[in-house]
């Protein structure tokens, strides 16, 4: 690929929305094939480990899609947040889109960073529930750093504590999409608009 090609598809917000909404579709069928179907679940004989590996799973195409999402925000709105440069012998790589925390994962700081939390955008009307979401995008940040792909993070004080403010069971259980909805729903929307 060309550089001119490479930085066309870089700059393209509708790919990075067109792949928040895969990113969603693949979790969403994770939960749907796995998690909630008791034929596959019975047939395979999981223990509890392997049913929390599949929940991971779910919530790592949940996290990646929402950075997916917020980073196609920032390209829309703030291309100046956007960073590349030429290498050595001439490529075009990427640095970070939305400064540091667009390298990290942290999927709370990218999200405030493409003011998500903006009147801009308005994810939800109650405060609660936007608290609600900061917790829930902590938690995602993990799963996306290392929750679904290795046994422990690479520090023990590495691990996301929820606190009493945020049930445990909205963040486990099918509640989270009531939480996450509102902001695939807003890249949807976002990507209807350039699409037309």
């Amino acid at each position: 690929m060309t550089n001119e090609e490479y930085l066309d598809k870089l700059l393209d917000s509708k790919l990075w929305f067109r792949n928040a909404l895969q990113q969603k579709k693949i979790g969403d069928q994770i939960l749907d094939k796995c998690i909630m179907n008791k034929d596959f679940l019975n047939r395979a004989n999981f223990d509890y480990t392997e049913y929390t590996s599949f929940w991971s799973n779910v919530h790592y195409h949940y996290g990646i899609g929402i950075e997916n999402g917020l980073k196609g925000l920032i390209i829309h709105d703030a291309l100046d947040k956007v960073h590349y440069e030429l290498s050595p012998i001439g490529d075009l790589l990427l640095k970070n889109i939305g400064g540091k925390s667009g390298k990290s994962h942290d999927l709370l700081s990218i999200a405030e960073n493409a003011g998500l939390f903006s009147q801009k955008y308005k994810p939800f009307k109650h405060q609660q529930d936007l608290k609600t979401l900061r917790t829930v995008l902590q938690h995602l940040s993990d799963m996306v750093i290392w929750g679904a792909r290795y046994p422990v993070p690479n520090g023990s004080n590495k691990y996301f504590k929820f606190d009493n403010s945020v049930s445990l069971i909205l963040v486990y259980g099918f509640h989270i999409l009531d939480v996450i909805e509102p902001v695939f729903n807003l890249f949807e929307k976002e990507l209807l608009k350039l699409n037309k």
